[in-house]
């Protein structure tokens, strides 16, 4: 390496910390979420084993061996069940069933047995906060049929315009853009809806629809299913005045009147019913055994995420899906080491008494790490998220660095998309990071055998997917598995954290427990090869050199191959690289 193009980087200390929630619980029993690594699978693009285009539930038990390997112990599959596909399977029509074009319950039992066979946990995706236009409980509610005439929020208009037509109740925004409400001549009243038009938001106000849904809980955890994440859990109360219009967000900077984050939301998120409705359900999951509760609630403010952790004597989920990494960091240059401890440090400062964190990099709906924050970054924030103290979810495809596909406004599926038509439609498409699963470079990335597929695979498929990465001697899906099976040691899953390089370029942190190997995790977040001297100004004691684990892929050099010894005065590291050490066995923290 050139080293008269290497900038040097001094150190700051900050004093150790211990994991979250500290040593004295370490000596109960472990919830088997805790050690796991959070696998989403995205049906429709993980694997299709019958040649429509579309990915099913036979493929995902096809690939039970590729999740073993890779060191998942949660899968958690997105929404399977009986739909008309509107929003691609959050809009149900049936909460009990599988959709045709995934399988049937029988694929989906058997899904279940081979997973657990290989001691993988499988957990659902329940959409409760609304369902399906062609429910039957919503055509029976457009009827005004009893019992169901209220299952669904229903308003009178606020009046009507010159032409005669009716005027919502309230300024409330749809997230797909446009006003919430639907109007529906058959009822003469407008329905509310906080996605899609075809979503209509159940009222959970009426106990009759709360028990509708704790039986889809018990239908699924009776079937032997292992746990829930809740999908738009902050948005299924509102107040009960629909009179009320939600305030204009003067500083959001959005001119468009239509687009949901125009205004502020007081009245259509987190209401205090929302968290006794959570109470109702963790009592169900109780009465099961060893059951997952996750919960899609973010929110800007992070004690509303807090609120849905509950406490130790009133538990509500297990955890929030912590998304502070993607919605705080959204493109390269909020990727710094101060930038990641602070917000690290703001989950853990307001994390209950013996809660658990969790760290989340992306999913269905957010760009793909290697498109939104650059790819030299792939490992290195890998090794943040799985060698953290916490419970890691990881996005299918993650793993090998799979980048956002480039979907054309003809080929575009997303109906939130569409809705800001083909000027706009990128800016708010999540087509690109749905993309079909590169598993190899045959036809349609080995996705499908069938002549297309339900979106465009990525033209980068034939050089980036999972067969070539498992060939090569070194690939971000064997750095990945090295980082599985390197947290299963007691050091990650039971010791402390310390940080003892913060800087805008450099991040370093250590994981340690005594009698145990201790761990030095070194990442550069800076776009420039960098000399990092750990030692300058340290108030932590770190000792003259460690052993490497392993690296990014984007390191060559022979100084940082895996098995060498580095010096921690002078530690060289490639742009973007993130480095795992072994500290000397007698070293003592401190």
């Amino acid at each position: 390496m050139n080293m008269h193009h290497r900038k040097k980087i001094t150190s700051t200390q900050i004093k150790a910390r211990d994991e979250q929630p500290g040593p004295k619980h370490f000596e109960r029993e472990v919830p088997w979420w805790k050690n796991s690594i959070v696998y989403q699978v995205y049906p429709r693009s993980f694997l299709d084993t019958n040649g429509d285009g579309t990915g099913d539930l036979k493929g995902i038990t096809a690939k039970a061996d590729y999740l073993y390997d890779l060191g998942v112990k949660t899968l958690w599959i997105s929404p399977f069940f009986t739909s008309p596909m509107a929003d691609f399977g959050y809009d149900i029509s049936n909460f009990v069933d599988v959709d045709p074009i995934f399988g049937s319950l029988a694929d989906f039992d058997e899904l279940l047995k081979t997973m657990h066979s290989k001691d993988i946990k499988v957990v659902l995706d329940i959409v409760p906060n609304h369902s399906s236009d062609e429910h039957e409980w919503f055509q029976r509610s457009l009827r005004r049929e009893e019992p169901y005439a209220d299952y669904y929020v229903w308003a009178d208009p606020k009046g009507f315009n010159d032409s005669g037509n009716p005027i919502p109740p309230n300024n409330w925004l749809s997230k797909f853009r446009g006003s919430a409400w639907e109007w529906r001549e058959e009822r003469g009243q407008f329905y509310y809806h906080q996605y899609h038009r075809k979503q209509p938001d159940l009222n959970f106000r009426n106990h009759r629809v709360q028990e509708e849904i704790k039986n889809v809980f018990k239908f699924w955890l009776d079937r032997g299913a292992d746990g829930f994440r809740v999908d738009g859990l902050k948005h299924i109360f509102e107040v009960e005045d629909l009179n009320l219009d939600e305030p204009v967000d003067e500083e959001a900077g959005v001119e468009d009147n239509l687009h949901y984050n125009y205004l502020k939301h007081p009245f259509t998120m987190n209401q205090p019913e929302t968290f006794e409705l959570v109470r109702d359900w963790r009592k169900i999951m109780d009465t099961y055994q060893d059951k997952l509760l996750m919960a899609q609630a973010y929110s800007n403010d992070i004690q509303d995420v807090m609120k849905y952790y509950g406490n130790d004597t009133d538990p509500l989920a297990d955890f929030p899906f912590n998304f502070c990494l993607v919605e705080k960091v959204q493109n390269r240059s909020d990727v710094t080491g101060t930038r990641l401890k602070k917000i690290i440090d703001e989950w853990f400062d307001n994390l209950p008494k013996g809660k658990w964190p969790n760290w989340v990099l992306g999913s269905h709906d957010y760009s793909r790490v290697a498109s939104r924050l650059g790819a030299d970054l792939v490992d290195a924030l890998n090794m943040l998220t799985l060698l953290l103290p916490g419970t890691p979810v990881t996005y299918y495809g993650e793993e090998i660095g799979m980048q956002d596909a480039d979907i054309s406004w003809e080929d575009t599926k997303d109906p939130r998309a569409r809705n800001f038509g083909p000027d706009h439609y990128r800016e708010q498409s999540r087509d690109p990071r749905r993309a079909p699963m590169q598993w190899d470079a045959t036809a349609n990335a080995g996705f499908s055998r069938g002549p297309s597929t339900w979106l465009p695979v990525n033209d980068n498929y034939k050089t980036l997917n999972v067969k070539a990465q498992s060939e090569a001697r070194v690939s971000h899906l064997k750095v990945y598995m090295t980082l599985a099976r390197l947290r299963q040691e007691r050091s990650f899953a039971k010791g402390k954290l310390a940080f003892p390089v913060v800087t805008d370029e450099v991040l370093a942190f250590i994981r340690y427990l005594e009698d145990e190997p201790k761990y030095l995790v070194v990442l550069n977040l800076s776009e420039n090869d960098v000399v990092v001297d750990l030692h300058h100004h340290a108030n932590l004691k770190l000792p003259p050199d460690a052993s490497v684990i392993t690296r990014s892929v984007s390191d060559k050099s022979e100084e940082n191959s895996p098995g060498s010894k580095v010096n921690l005065s002078a530690l060289m590291l490639v742009r973007g690289e993130g480095l795992v050490l072994q500290l000397p066995f007698a070293e003592e923290i401190e």
